[in-house]
């Protein structure tokens, strides 16, 4: 796909919303920096209920006990049966979900944005909190997170102008019609100095949203155009998908998990494998080896003692293998870990 990647971060934000949001929404139509939202003042904000910015400082990360955290991944057994989604990255979510259930007001959904994956793959995952059904879609991410155009976003950054991705956990705001129409303002919970790199408080200020863009679709299996930092969808599916999400839900976007898997839910301990075959480990970070559906589990790749991945790719040297119970072997999280111009799909350097 062949995108102008400059006539995004050409545009100037003038935020206009709705008065009976938040008081915080007058004051970011007075930032004039490259963002995604490019608010039209003729055009009211609509969201279909009212919404107040969280308190980052109010919410709590999951506990980092083994048990505690099974104990709560157990309580949401159902989720995501066929393993889909990334399993740590998964787990990071219900648990933050869990912790912090009283200070999300919409609890329909949870959204997990993998940004260790290839743009071209499905790395956005909308979980249905109630039936455990998981919905995949293309996401765009910013600009100069991946400058030069590769697919992969590698650097990520809190500042304004940066046109960068944030990671970390946001919450769904309200819904408004700008220069991208039915946009979904976003409101994000992880300060500065959180652990993984989260950093994304300012993403409201920077006006990063989450909107339809030409330049995604979910039919396109190359590398997708890229946003001033934006979650930027498929026009044909983003509307389904912020009318879901407007209004306090959980969104979660990293490139590794906070800590290895415990649970057991969806294909297996920790595996997202494809049908019938053999796979190691979560595609984050996953605690033990495990398939979807009948695949056998990897063997030892030497038997190094580590607790992290990158204890077993010393000096990032991309050994092909990552840490699962407390044992290097073979197989991978993410694309660092491969050899060469290798990637990692389904737990294997392809």
């Amino acid at each position: 796909m062949t995108v102008n990647p400059s006539r995004h971060a050409a545009r100037k934000a003038s935020a206009v919303m709705n008065a009976s949001y938040v008081p915080v929404a007058a004051v970011v139509a007075a930032f004039a920096v490259a963002g995604c939202s490019g608010a039209n003042p003729e055009k009211a904000a609509t969201g279909t209920a009212a919404y107040t910015s969280p308190d980052p400082s109010a919410f709590s990360l999951p506990p980092s006990d083994p048990g505690a955290r099974a104990a709560i991944v157990g309580q949401y057994a159902q989720l995501d049966p066929q393993g889909i989604v990334p399993r740590g990255l998964l787990e990071d979510a219900i648990e933050y979900f869990d912790v912090n259930k009283s200070l999300i007001p919409n609890q329909g959904y949870i959204t997990v944005v993998d940004f260790s994956k290839f743009s071209g793959d499905d790395r956005f995952f909308v979980v249905d909190m109630q039936s455990g059904a998981v919905e995949s879609h293309k996401v765009a991410h910013g600009l100069n997170s991946d400058p030069n155009w590769t697919g992969y976003a590698t650097s990520f950054s809190n500042v304004s102008g940066s046109l960068q991705s944030s990671l970390g956990f946001y919450m769904g705001g309200e819904l408004y019609d700008g220069t991208h129409p039915h946009s979904m303002r976003l409101d994000g919970l992880s300060p500065d100095g959180s652990p993984n790199n989260m950093a994304n408080t300012n993403v409201r200020q920077r006006l990063v949203v989450m909107h339809e863009a030409t330049y995604v679709s979910d039919s396109n299996t190359d590398k997708q155009g890229r946003s001033d930092g934006c979650l930027a969808l498929d026009p044909n599916i983003e509307q389904g998908v912020v009318d879901r999400l407007t209004n306090g839900s959980l969104i979660y976007a990293e490139i590794a998990p906070l800590n290895l898997p415990v649970g057991t839910g969806g294909g297996g301990s920790s595996s997202s494998s494809s049908s019938g075959g053999s796979s190691s480990g979560s595609s984050n970070g996953g605690s033990s080896s495990g398939t979807s559906s009948g695949g056998s589990s990897s063997s030892s790749g030497g038997g190094t003692s580590c607790n992290t991945d990158g204890d077993c790719n010393t000096g990032n040297d991309g050994s092909g293998q990552m840490c699962v119970n407390g044992t290097c072997v073979n197989g991978c999280n993410a694309d660092w870990e491969c050899p060469g111009s290798t990637t990692c799909v389904n737990g294997q350097c392809q």
